[in-house]
């Protein structure tokens, strides 16, 4: 027991974090909305709970995935959703748009910001940003200025528009988009929902009598029609800006079909009332609206069972994907890694064995947290984990992750653990800043969508990418603990240099059989096999580099300072063939441009060219005693 304390706790400390973070998802109101955000609608072109539909919308509109008041509360997305979806008049006044333009600011209205509570805080980071956030009706008032110039900037490709432009074109979408999602549910034309229905169904009876009769040549009552035109005119309107889709409908050629709110009008003159889900919606919209809390919950759980009864697999979908955001995987992933970092660290210094086994089991842990988490992503799509850069990103993190917990296990000295936990964080990091406020589990595109070699494709590529990470990894180990400590005598430096040569064979078996597959994708899916595209380079040049780490260690060309030096410049071959060929923003491939990356991207060369110049530093200055 003594001999596993250390590792019991590091796991408990673990998943004690990971149930606490479950825990605080929940938002604190009498409010059932626990229940609400795992409600199905379709937006995007897939089936989301609507509890992704606000995540996902106030990161596009603030970059953070709660609301800060006017009041300074904090609120879950749910719960500013339900405001905007069932209370317009009061979410027009929440500052959830974020506005970092000068130029932007400069056409709203005036905002002093707040003044730090601390002058040194002040100091470090500025008086205060409370000045970056705006409502929707402090922006009402310049939004035709917003919307020409947005159009305006439209009509420019988008690497070539200027910050402000960027910036317009951003928040006139965003603006449409918050509008849209306040007329989705209820137009909010009239102050109860319930009542608006019992009168359409008095009306619309009437109203289809007489349309007949009209139709038949005869006499009719154009006043008991006069009701149903405004409806008409109303309900018209109301579901051409709805932002969702909330009823599940007969299926088009076994494709989901939903309709929007706006199909009660065609439920009460086809069936004469409305339906459950219909008036679930509406019963939800007054309770809410008259605070009504117990009406509330029930409505919301009668809506969710209905919905699951007219639609199971969409129900199933986005119950998962409740689960997924709650649990955030990726994010406690990180934490996790953190904390293997440590343990790993620390068990050098104190030579301690027990450090060393928390720090190997802890990773099993936080390996199996990213593992449910890409499990989650493929439930929730239906495809292979990699079908944009954000999931790639996980999947190099991941399979480096895989490659250290075997080479651990092996030899039992923490450097695995190490490795992985240094590659975990960064590249779930990367996966963070490349979302971008956008929906990370967005749709293929038709062309890649159902193809095997596609997958194999993805797959084996991206693994490529991962080990060859992991033994540039590796030799960035080497060179900085070599350079500051102790830790690489004869022996580990032995072990290190037989583990990158084995990845560096492993990466090049996966990069070639990747880059192959890849031909045969493209020939069946563009009808060639190869085309010189850049990202097709950026692969070959992978297996190339690797090629040549291996020729140079059989030919002799290349001792263990060579090869790991070689090694970490494959960090930058990597980083190119994955990331750089898309910022070209030509090719087929270029499915990720991002013009600020190429910043990053280039720092990261620069820091990798660093440390192989460190690596020749004369070994007499180095702290280890090692042969190069």
């Amino acid at each position: 027991m003594k001999r596993n304390l250390a590792t019991i706790l590091s796991i408990l400390f673990f998943f004690g974090y990971i149930y606490s973070n479950f825990k605080k998802q929940t938002p604190k109101s009498d409010f059932d909305f626990d229940t609400l955000g795992k409600v199905p609608v379709i937006m995007n072109g897939r089936v989301q709970p609507l509890d992704s539909v606000a995540k996902n919308s106030l990161l596009a509109m603030n970059g953070k995935r709660s609301a800060v008041y006017q009041d300074g509360t904090k609120h879950h997305a749910i719960e500013w959703l339900a405001e905007a979806i069932f209370e317009p008049s009061a979410a027009f006044d929440r500052p959830v748009f974020r506005i970092h333009d000068d130029g932007l600011r400069a056409i709203l209205p005036h905002k002093t910001p707040e003044q730090r509570d601390s002058a040194i805080m002040a100091a470090l980071f500025g008086s205060g940003s409370s000045h970056h956030y705006y409502s929707f009706n402090e922006i009402r008032g310049s939004f035709e200025k917003i919307r020409r110039d947005a159009m305006e900037a439209s009509q420019i490709e988008s690497e070539l528009r200027t910050r402000y432009q960027k910036a317009v074109v951003n928040l006139a979408n965003n603006a449409i988009q918050f509008y849209n999602l306040t007329r989705t549910i209820h137009h909010g034309e009239t102050p109860s929902y319930l009542d608006e229905l019992a009168a359409m169904q008095t009306i619309a009876p009437k109203a289809v009598a007489e349309t007949e009769k009209q139709q038949r040549g005869e006499a009719f009552d154009s006043e008991s029609l006069q009701g149903m035109l405004g409806f008409i005119q109303l309900y018209r309107g109301f579901g051409e800006n709805a932002a969702f889709f909330t009823h599940p409908a007969e299926p088009v050629d076994g494709q989901p079909n939903w309709d929007k709110m706006s199909v009660v009008l065609d439920e009460v003159t086809r069936d004469g009332a409305p339906s459950k889900i219909s008036k679930n919606y509406a019963t939800l919209t007054d309770a809410y609206r008259q605070d009504d809390v117990a009406t509330f919950n029930q409505a919301a759980a009668e809506l969710l069972a209905a919905l699951d009864a007219e639609d199971a697999k969409a129900f199933s979908k986005a119950k998962a994907e409740h689960q997924f955001n709650y649990l955030s995987p990726f994010y406690v992933s990180i934490v996790g890694y953190v904390f293997v970092f440590l343990l790993a660290v620390f068990s050098w210094p104190f030579s301690s064995r027990g450090l060393n086994r928390a720090a190997f089991w802890t990773l099993i842990a936080v390996f199996a947290i990213h593992t449910i988490g890409m499990g989650y992503r493929v439930y929730i799509i239906g495809y292979a984990p990699v079908i944009n850069l954000y999931s790639s990103a996980i999947y190099v993190g991941w399979g480096a992750t895989l490659l250290s917990l075997i080479i651990e296990r092996l030899y039992r000295n923490g450097i695995g653990s190490f490795i992985a936990a240094v590659i975990g964080i960064a590249s779930l990091i990367v996966a963070h800043h490349l979302i971008d406020g956008r929906d990370t589990l967005e749709q293929m595109k038709a062309v890649l969508d159902s193809n095997f070699w596609l997958t194999v494709h993805v797959l084996t590529i991206t693994f490529g990418y991962a080990s060859t990470f992991f033994s540039g990894f590796i030799g960035i180990f080497w060179v900085l603990a070599g350079l500051t400590t102790k830790l690489i005598d004869k022996q580990r430096s032995k072990m290190l240099a037989s583990v990158v040569y084995g990845i560096i064979c492993f990466s090049t078996l996966f990069s070639f059989f990747g880059t192959v597959s890849g031909g045969i994708w493209a020939d069946q899916s563009w009808g060639r096999f190869w085309g010189w595209d850049p990202k097709e380079n950026g692969a070959i040049l992978l297996v190339l580099w690797n090629v040549i780490i291996l020729h140079s260690r059989w030919g002799g060309f290349a001792k263990t300072r060579g090869i790991m030096a070689m090694a970490i410049f494959g960090n930058v071959v990597t980083s190119w063939s994955w990331m750089g060929t898309n910022m070209l923003g030509i090719g087929l491939h270029s499915y990720g441009f991002m013009n600020s990356a190429f910043h990053y991207l280039l720092a990261f060369w620069l820091t990798q060219l660093a440390v192989i110049a460190l690596a020749y530093i004369p070994a007499k200055n180095w702290k280890s005693e090692i042969r190069v």
